[in-house]
């Protein structure tokens, strides 16, 4: 496909070449305040070897991404943990969500023909101590997303698990992502009873985690696509250069856009998601915004706050908060 014009004569990005760079893909990470912040309190606790950890927020502000980033960092931090990170599957109608099925699929670990509970809890044991050998470590982090996912049985299914490894001197830290339903969650298994010790191993801290608080907050992610990114790899060409060269040459960037683009996410949002912009549509906003700079690439490029308003609502923000978070905050 053959690039189109500008009217200054520059090579613009086709749509093949937008669909495939890595902001239209979806193949990066902006490492926000929130998740520098949320990645530091989890690997800390996770080094000092805690029992349980919950981040809980709303839909969309970030969590997925966060909890990818501390699995990633992990692997340099304590290279030799042993570490699964697991979507929890919810199963409606059924007794339990089968955490053991979801961590056999995970590892690959085939259960026989008609295993029995504890059968399958013995073979999960058997796996993990295993690794762990291979390792040569007697730590396990178990990376949960979506944790208000879990029934009961399940987590009575991880008290198992976990006191078996403990007789086998593996420590075993469950680090988790929730939505504020885990609260719910909490409270109905206090009044289930006999309950005390799943709490204080696994639930007993909850952390909130937000999406983008502030105009600070979006200067860092902004700064971000103009200076510490990359694209195509090893090329030395940040997101902002890739797609408006002829602006970015003169001087142009999207940091200083960050006080009127601020106001312009920050006026959609509504209830939980005021100064809490989820990420989600922050970054959809961002990549309207892109589109429409990589099709009128000028030397001198203004960007109004009319202009920014537009991405923000084809982002489909205002309609989300409404209706994921009119009722909350």
């Amino acid at each position: 496909m053959i690039s189109l014009i500008s009217p200054q004569g520059a090579l613009l990005m086709n749509r093949d070449q937008m669909d495939a760079h890595a902001v239209f893909r979806k193949d990066f990470t902006v490492i926000t305040n929130a998740i520098a912040k949320a990645s530091s309190t989890a690997l800390e606790a996770i080094f000092v070897r805690q029992t349980g950890l919950i981040f809980h927020g709303l839909s969309r502000v970030g969590k997925t991404s966060c909890i990818k980033t501390i699995n990633s960092q992990l692997r340099g931090f304590m290279p030799r943990a042993y570490v699964i990170q697991i979507e929890v599957v919810k199963k409606e109608g059924s007794f339990t969500n089968n955490i053991l099925d979801q961590l056999a699929t995970e590892e690959g670990v085939k259960f026989r023909s008609r295993e029995t509970p504890v059968g399958k809890l013995d073979r999960i044991s058997e796996h993990v101590i295993n690794r762990c050998a291979e390792k040569f470590c007697n730590h396990w982090v178990l990376l949960l997303d979506e944790f208000q996912r879990l029934r009961p049985h399940d987590l009575h299914v991880l008290f198992d698990l976990f006191n078996r490894l403990d007789r086998k001197g593996i420590t075993m830290t469950i680090l988790s992502f929730a939505m504020p339903a885990v609260f719910k969650q909490r409270e109905d298994l206090m009044y289930a009873g006999n309950s005390e010790q799943l709490i204080a191993r696994f639930m007993s801290e909850l952390i909130e985690f937000k999406g983008c608080t502030s105009a600070q907050d979006l200067a860092v992610i902004l700064q971000t696509f103009d200076e510490k990114s990359e694209y195509p790899p090893k090329s030395g060409i940040t997101y902002t250069n890739g797609f408006a060269p002829q602006a970015f040459a003169t001087g142009f960037r999207l940091e200083p856009l960050h006080g009127s683009f601020w106001k312009a996410l920050n006026s959609a949002s509504a209830g939980g998601y005021k100064n809490n912009v989820p990420l989600e549509h922050l970054f959809l906003s961002i990549r309207y915004l892109l589109r429409y700079l990589s099709q009128n690439d000028y030397s001198r490029i203004v960007i109004p706050d009319k202009l920014l308003d537009e991405v923000v609502q084809k982002s489909n923000l205002p309609q989300f908060c409404m209706l994921n978070g009119g009722g909350q905050g």
